[in-house]
């Protein structure tokens, strides 16, 4: 009885970490391509070439999206997780303030990475629909 709730309880921090840290990809990942100029003028001022602006931008926006919804959730994980430790990379000179977004955002990303999509996800809804 108690495996079975603390399992349940473990599936829903997962769902919710999923949900918080695939929402944040998504809100930055739409962002940067609603206004990609902007983001490709950014990148360049950090002298980034211009094709990774796309890569990260849309690779952000989708790889939030698949975390939402628990699909491909080791790949997207370690596609935002390099995102993540390049960010850290590029704000630890700008001081404790700035690389702790990024930093915080990737442990949320490790935790996913090594728990899984969980119960509540549409990848696990298809295993489970593939078995019955």
């Amino acid at each position: 009885m108690i495996s079975k709730i603390m399992n349940s309880r473990a599936d829903i921090c997962l769902l919710v970490t999923r949900l918080i840290i695939g929402g944040i990809f998504v809100f930055s990942g739409w962002a940067k391509v609603a206004d990609m100029s902007m983001t490709v003028e950014f990148f360049g001022s950090l002298n980034i070439p211009a094709f990774l602006a796309y890569i990260v931008s849309y690779g952000e926006l989708i790889g939030g999206i698949l975390l939402l919804i628990g699909l491909w959730t080791e790949y997207a994980s370690i596609f935002l997780a390099v995102v993540m430790i390049v960010a850290i990379c590029l704000t630890i000179p700008l001081g404790p303030q700035a690389f702790m977004t990024p930093l915080a955002t990737l442990a949320g990303i490790i935790a996913i990475l090594g728990n899984g999509a969980g119960k509540y996800s549409i990848r696990r809804r298809r295993m489970t629909s593939a078995t019955n």
